[in-house]
Parts: structure tokens; C-alpha cells; sequence
């Protein structure tokens, strides 16, 4: 198996297109320039495991990340989880987990593993948590301290198309 790459700070994170819940087709393209992005892939079934806290603190927050002019979306490799609710946020499915693999959000043994990427809204990183490099998953307070932080870098980056 060839070594993974992780997306890291300082980087452009990868565009990807996938199928939404739906069965539409979603990529990043449609966010950029528009909003900030928290992009969580679940390693497991999303709303269950290490992921499960993390969204419900966010979706407890959606004021929040509105105001910080952000969009989190779910990317998972398997089907919806009747835990998700589609209207909170996203959720894209990477069914061969090839994103998954892309981006660093698998394991050694190349099992998807839970991971949380903070960009601004042209897609440069600013956070990274990988749990299979153990890295613990943030909690929604350190991600919405990064959207402060990422705002104030570009205070005139108002965006009057947002919400999407």
C-alpha cells in the first residue's frame, strides 16, 4: 500500500465531487469564494462513534456557524444513517472511500477513519484532526474559534450569498 498523503495546514484542501443523500451530485466548487467549510468524515456509520458528539454539538451551534459564514459537511462511505438529519448539514457519500483515502481520512490498513478539516472559504487549510494519527476530534467550540480566527483574517470577505 503506498504511503498516505494528509491534507495539512497551510494546503489547498482537494476538490472532490461525490452524490448527496439525494442522489445529486455535490461538490466543493459550489462553496468556494462563498463560505468557509468544516468538512467531517465519518469513519464509521455517521451519528454513531467518534463523530456522533461532534455533530450534535454543531448542529446545537448552526447559529454560530452561520454567523461565521460556514458550511460543515459529512462525507461517510457508507449510506445515511437515519441519525443525520440531510436539512442540518450535507451529506455526501464516498462509497469506495476514495476521497477518504485522497485526503488522509483512512488508517494504514486503509479503513476510513474519523477526521475533521477547518478551511476558509477558498478551500486553505487552517485545521487538521486525523484520529488514526492521533489526533482527537475537536470539539465545536475549537472549530468555531478557528472560523473567528479566519474571519478576522479577512474581515472584507463579507459574502451577500450566504447563506447557500
Amino acid at each position: 500500500m503506498t504511503e498516505r498523503a494528509i491534507a495539512s495546514r497551510g494546503t489547498i484542501f482537494p476538490h472532490f465531487e461525490l452524490l448527496a443523500a439525494d442522489g445529486s451530485p455535490a461538490g466543493l466548487e459550489v462553496y468556494r469564494g462563498r463560505c468557509n467549510l468544516v468538512v467531517v468524515f465519518a469513519g464509521e456509520e455517521p451519528g454513531t462513534g467518534a463523530t456522533a458528539p461532534l455533530l450534535e454539538e454543531l448542529a446545537a451551534r448552526q447559529e454560530e456557524l452561520i454567523s461565521e459564514m460556514t458550511q460543515v459537511l459529512i462525507v461517510s462511505h457508507v449510506a445515511v444513517a437515519s441519525q443525520i438529519d440531510p436539512e442540518t448539514f450535507p451529506f455526501l457519500i464516498d462509497v469506495d472511500a476514495q476521497v477518504h483515502h485522497r485526503v488522509g481520512a483512512a488508517d494504514n490498513a486503509g479503513c476510513p477513519t474519523p477526521a475533521v478539516f477547518v478551511t476558509d472559504r477558498f478551500r486553505e487549510i487552517y485545521a487538521t484532526y486525523v484520529s488514526s494519527e492521533g489526533s482527537a476530534l475537536p470539539g465545536a467550540e475549537e472549530i468555531i474559534d478557528w472560523l473567528r480566527f479566519i474571519n478576522i483574517q479577512c474581515p472584507e470577505c463579507g459574502v451577500s450569498e450566504w447563506p447557500l
